[in-house]
């Protein structure tokens, strides 16, 4: 009985991985620990890798300078703009160097201002990158910059390109 069970429990621990290793999330809401700083929910990605904790730090660092955060790694999630937790959420998202990017509604809390800076930032990281970037959103000006877009009507789903954006 029990190697039937371990055949039906095989498949999470491997989609745990790939979770952990290949993708990275950004969510409307940040999702950043209140009790830790912004170097230390950046370092919260990297501990299912299992980096040693120098190594943790390093890369936590390095991704909030690359976000325009290195000043505010020691700043709790309270101590920052809506914009400033959501470049945390970004760097804990591109922390681990994954190859796909997803992002649901990212500037859906932030105000024009900051939603564009907000969108040049994680356009500049996925070019970059080159991630695959797949991001939800309800945002007719976010969703027109996007090279190729999928709309769901109905339940019928439309890609168009956009070579403009592209």
């Amino acid at each position: 009985m029990g190697r039937a069970q371990d055949k039906v429990l095989e498949p999470e621990p491997r989609l745990t991985k790939v979770r952990a290793e290949s993708i990275g999330f950004v969510f409307q809401s940040f999702n950043l620990i209140p009790t830790l700083t912004a170097h230390e929910n950046v370092e919260t990605a990297l501990v299912p890798l299992g980096l040693k904790a120098a190594a943790r730090r390093e890369r936590a660092a390095e991704a909030l300078e690359s976000v325009g955060l290195g000043e505010r790694l020691t700043h709790l999630p309270g101590e920052m703009s809506g914009g400033q937790q959501q470049r945390v959420a970004i760097a804990r998202a591109l922390v681990k160097r994954p190859k796909v990017l997803l992002a649901d509604e990212p500037t859906g809390n932030l105000d024009e201002s900051m939603r564009d800076e907000i969108m040049e930032l994680l356009e500049g990281l996925w070019k970059e990158h080159g991630l695959t970037f797949v991001m939800v959103t309800h945002d007719s000006a976010i969703a027109r910059r996007a090279p190729r877009l999928a709309t769901i009507r109905k339940g019928r789903v439309t890609v168009t390109e956009n070579a403009a954006a592209a």
